[in-house]
């Protein structure tokens, strides 16, 4: 009904949102890959596709979405996501799309020097975002944020982690002891850097995650799962997890009854789902043999 308690940051380390009944893809394993360059993940441009996506700013946020969350009595949060030029498109929209849907107040940053709010992403695409990085960083900038939620791709996330003001407003957040999330090269290239994983589990893109070194070697067991909890650090791998770091950023901060119910019309694919017949298509699944 929207009304359950924060879920709890499920102690010391979780394979997040197993807890969703079948809500959201299971957990695998990964062939092991040979380290990338890391400039080469996301590199590939279409130039010739570009999609204008404009975002509200924060004073215009009066979406059905947040609407119908104060209506049942979920609480108000408050989220930043991070952009640049590089900017893994998938990731940023997915994680902003989901957490609006749950009712959270968004706000997308652009984090570009020149004061520009409109980033062009790793594909071409292209995000107008709420604010300037000028407008969050600083002294009287705000700093009650529940969530900051950074996406991944490159060069994107090294714009992001290199940002000297943005840096400051992450190193804040982190030291409260808030939440925070980060996917695809984002967890090695944004956190591990500035000691952010010193002693949490954590995943990464495969190009990314050997990268994740200050992790407690006995949650390296966890490097390899498509989405990683530990205490309030939330973790994932890239564009095909986003949905589900997503939907796990919904439980932390709003409970596990309202992300089964964020997810539900989403029709997520169930973790035990199995083919149902020959026509069927499934990524790396084989269709039932014709009878």
């Amino acid at each position: 009904d929207g009304r359950s308690d924060n879920a709890a940051h499920h102690g010391r380390v979780s394979m997040t949102c197993t807890a969703l009944n079948g809500c959201v893809p299971a957990f695998v394993k990964r062939v092991p890959l040979k380290r990338l360059d890391r400039r080469a993940v996301g590199s590939a441009v279409s130039k010739s596709l570009f999609f204008s996506a404009p975002i509200r700013s924060p004073r215009q946020m009066s979406s059905p979405a947040a609407n119908a969350a104060t209506a049942d009595g979920a609480p108000k949060k408050k989220v930043l996501v991070p952009v640049a030029d590089g900017t893994e498109e998938i990731e940023a929209v997915t994680v902003i799309d989901v957490l609006r849907r749950a009712g959270a107040e968004v706000v997308v940053c652009s984090v570009e020097d020149d004061g520009r709010v409109e980033v062009t992403c790793s594909r071409g695409v292209r995000l107008v975002a709420d604010v300037n990085v000028k407008d969050v960083a600083g002294r009287n900038a705000p700093n009650d944020w529940d969530l900051i939620a950074v996406p991944g791709g490159m060069p994107g996330a090294e714009r992001i982690a290199d940002h000297i003001k943005f840096d400051a407003v992450l190193k804040k957040h982190f030291m409260a002891g808030k939440l925070m999330a980060a996917i695809c090269a984002a967890p090695a290239i944004c956190f591990e850097p500035k000691g952010f994983l010193e002693g949490y589990a954590a995943t990464a893109h495969p190009a990314f995650v050997d990268e994740l070194g200050g992790s407690l070697l006995e949650k390296n067991i966890y490097a390899d799962c498509r989405v990683v909890v530990d205490k309030t650090v939330v973790t994932s791998r890239g564009p095909g997890t986003a949905l589900e770091w997503a939907l796990c950023l919904v439980e932390q901060l709003y409970g596990q009854e309202h992300c089964k119910k964020i997810a539900a019309p989403m029709v997520v694919q169930p973790a035990n789902a199995r083919i149902r017949g020959n026509l069927e298509w499934r990524l790396d699944e084989a269709p039932l043999p014709a009878e």
